[in-house]
């Protein structure tokens, strides 16, 4: 084939594996499940990991404050030593809410997605609608930083120097506290457990909650970070004019879940663009500068591989 394509095998730091045991329980009141109408959670059968990447180990019961949407002004007067704080998404990245969450004095935070922020303003969700239902749980990385925490400016390959778990610790870019993304059904038990009914509109109740929340995350077995392999996949079609110059489409992989939009359908968009050029190049067609054609893996965990490329 004139499309050249190689694997690029990189290994960092992934301190996130699905966990061995994950559990979330409000001891008072308990947590319902999901309803029997949301259609959504009857379609999904398959059990999915729901936590957030690059996370400490941590098995804790604590009280639960509320603290809106966790930014700084939110913990303001609001005493969280010891708690694990409940936080909606919105206003600020995921990572920074554990961060602040963290240096108020919390051991945990729990985040959940609030209809008012992601619902379109009304009552309708999946499948009557774009919108996540009440079961819908919405993951991600909480590092603050980009890359493998262990190789900040430098490609994490094999062999390559890294710095100690001490060292990623220090640099504040990394959670030192454990969080776990939660549903809004689980979240509206444990806000009325602090205010009572959960109201609409603008209000949200903030401050300290009559319930225990029993949180436990195991990332492994022995409680440990691992150094895992990841694999990008590169094609190159050589430019004829300016082949030192690159056009660089890329798109990764991995997904949380199912991935049809994020990444499958980027993914094949990318794939169909390379198949079309090939064609053309089999009929003597050359670009003008060398296109690099990018299938990149472990981008949800902070964009460990599409941040240094190496060819």
């Amino acid at each position: 084939s004139s499309l050249r394509n190689h694997q690029t095998p990189q290994t960092f730091l992934f301190s996130s594996l699905p966990p061995s045991r994950l559990s979330f329980e409000l001891l008072s009141p308990h947590l319902r499940s999901a309803s029997p109408d949301d259609l959504k959670a009857l379609v999904i059968s398959e059990p999915h990991h729901l936590n957030h990447a690059t996370l400490p180990a941590a098995k804790l019961a604590a009280s639960t404050p509320a603290a809106n949407y966790g930014r700084v002004q939110d913990f303001a007067g609001l005493n969280v030593s010891g708690a694990v704080v409940v936080a909606r998404y919105g206003k600020i990245y995921r990572g920074d809410i554990v961060r602040n969450a963290h240096r108020a004095g919390a051991l945990g935070v729990v985040v959940y997605t609030d209809k008012r922020d992601y619902g379109g303003g009304g009552d309708e969700c999946f499948p009557a609608s774009k919108w996540m239902p009440p079961s819908g749980v919405q993951v991600g990385s909480v590092y603050n930083g980009l890359g493998d925490p262990t190789t900040p400016g430098w490609a994490s390959v094999e062999g390559c120097e890294r710095l100690s778990e001490e060292a990623v610790e220090l640099s504040g870019d990394s959670p030192l506290i454990p969080s776990l993304p939660i549903s809004a059904a689980d979240a509206e038990v444990i806000l009325k457990s602090i205010v009572g009914d959960v109201a609409d509109g603008d209000v949200y109740p903030v401050g300290p909650g009559q319930g225990i929340l029993n949180l436990s995350y195991i990332v492994s077995l022995w409680g440990e970070t691992v150094i895992a392999r990841i694999e990008n996949v590169i094609g190159v079609i050589e430019g004829e004019e300016e082949p030192d110059r690159y056009v660089i489409l890329g798109n990764h992989r991995d997904a949380w879940s199912f991935g049809a939009v994020d990444p499958n359908s980027g993914t094949a968009v990318l794939l169909e663009i390379a198949q079309r050029l090939d064609k053309l190049q089999r009929r003597g067609w050359k670009p003008r500068r060398t296109i690099i054609f990018c299938n990149w893996d472990a981008e949800e965990y902070a964009l460990v591989s599409t941040l240094y490329l190496t060819l």
